[in-house]
């Protein structure tokens, strides 16, 4: 069923509304349009007055002028069959087309191809990441034993040197008959990092340790760098205290504070040295 320009009713489609031989979809379609359009209300309104003229001037025996009867039930016959105009043009629009077009297309195999085909894309995207991901976490293996293993040989070296059951022994051109207390250090200002081992060292009172100190070169004051209780052999070491970085150190110098450590030298130094 189409509509003429201005989008009103033909009229053949009037006169089957008219006569009440539309179908069901195309009876509510055009009532809705005469609801809302006055020229196709009037012109409706025409053609039923029409109707009921040519009712009303059949003879009282029934009978009617020739052809009429037969042209009248043509009429009858044909319409409740034929598609109409309005039914045409709406199968005819392009969004009726475009929405045909899709749903015959998810009638067919084509869509599980699609998204078969999606899907496979997904997983070969995921594989490939994951193969990104094992190739560089392999490229870091090297690097990651590397730190493993420095990490363990600190390890075993704060063990060492810490250890009660060390032997250490400094050297001299011949024998030393009366040893004396002596401390090696090994610092490094950019890093913060100290080792200390002492020999010799006299025992403690109890409650007391042996204190390191950093004498900055700043001339400011002592930085603490640890605390140590020598050995039955008078032997000891600091090992990576907690200090600042980038500090330039004049000297280092041990006294003997209480066992937990102090902020500042309160005794005598025991060794110095620069």
């Amino acid at each position: 069923m189409s509509m003429p320009e201005a989008f009103h009713i033909e009229d053949d489609d009037l006169i089957q509304y008219a006569l009440g031989t539309l179908k069901d979809a195309q009876l509510t379609t055009l009532t809705a349009h005469v609801s809302l359009c006055t020229p196709c209300r009037a012109r409706l309104a025409a053609f039923q007055v029409e109707l009921a003229a040519f009712a009303s001037a059949l003879p009282p025996e029934g009978e009617i002028p020739d052809g009429a009867r037969d042209r009248f039930l043509a009429k009858l016959t044909t319409a409740p069959t034929a598609e109409s105009k309005l039914e045409q043009a709406r199968t005819k629009g392009r969004f009726y087309q475009i929405f045909e077009a899709f749903k015959n297309w998810l009638e067919t195999p084509m869509p599980l191809r699609v998204l078969s085909g999606a899907l496979a894309a997904a997983v070969i995207f995921l594989t490939w990441d994951d193969l990104n991901h094992i190739r560089e976490f392999r490229q870091m293996m090297p690097e990651m034993r590397r730190l493993v293993n420095e990490t363990a040989q600190l390890d075993e070296l704060r063990q060492f040197l810490q250890g009660n059951n060390t032997q250490q022994v400094t050297l001299h051109e011949k024998p030393v008959l009366n040893r004396v207390p002596e401390a090696h250090a090994v610092y490094s200002a950019s890093t913060g990092r100290l080792v200390l081992t002492a020999s010799n060292m006299p025992d403690v009172p109890a409650g007391k340790a042996y204190e390191l100190w950093i004498l900055p070169a700043s001339g400011s004051a002592p930085i603490a760098a640890g605390t140590f209780t020598p050995d039955r052999r008078g032997n000891g070491a600091v090992i990576f205290p907690q200090l600042p970085l980038d500090v330039q150190a004049g000297g280092f110098a041990i006294t003997v504070e209480e066992a937990k450590g102090s902020d500042k030298p309160t005794s005598p130094v025991i060794l110095s040295g620069q």
